[in-house]
């Protein structure tokens, strides 16, 4: 298996060779994803030591559950599916957080519920989804998921010779 400076550094070199089968519009949010991919939700989010996870600082714990669930090198490392699996999970995760702090703060200071209730997570989610932005961001992530497999599949095939 890769170590993660090697999985970062082979996922920077896919990046531009990526980028000329993407239409130029959408480079940003796809260039984006790939980084997301590769620095924030790469499939070695599963173990808590790794690079991914440290970057999180504080919000790592985030993980926790995920990591409970999930073995390394089991379901986060399903190509297109790890990925969804991971952006679902995040997804939940805020939402969840959402609505704790609405419920907090709904006890503590009930006159800003108004105001955190303007900010509704499932209307933007849904706007984002309809996006063609956040296919291609999707895409972006999903596509450093596969490089990030794809390196380990050459890395251990390699050491095994």
């Amino acid at each position: 298996m890769a170590s993660g400076r090697t999985h970062e550094l082979m996922n920077l070199v896919f990046l531009p060779p990526a980028l000329y089968f993407v239409p130029k519009e959408v480079y940003v949010p796809f260039t984006a994803g790939y980084l997301l991919g590769t620095f924030l939700l790469s499939p070695d989010m599963d173990m808590g030591h790794s690079k991914p996870a440290k970057r999180w600082k504080l919000l790592r714990h985030l993980w926790s559950p995920y990591r409970a669930f999930s073995k390394h090198r089991g379901m986060s490392h399903l190509p297109v599916i790890g990925s969804l699996i991971r952006l679902l999970y995040l997804i939940l995760a805020f939402i969840f957080i959402y609505f704790v702090l609405l419920g907090a703060l709904s006890l503590i200071k009930p006159e800003l519920t108004p105001q955190l209730l303007k900010l509704n997570p499932l209307d933007l989610i849904n706007r984002f989804a309809l996006s063609q932005e956040s296919a291609y961001l999707i895409f972006g992530i999903a596509l450093a998921d596969i490089a990030h497999v794809f390196i380990d599949v050459v890395s251990s095939k390699l050491k095994h010779r």
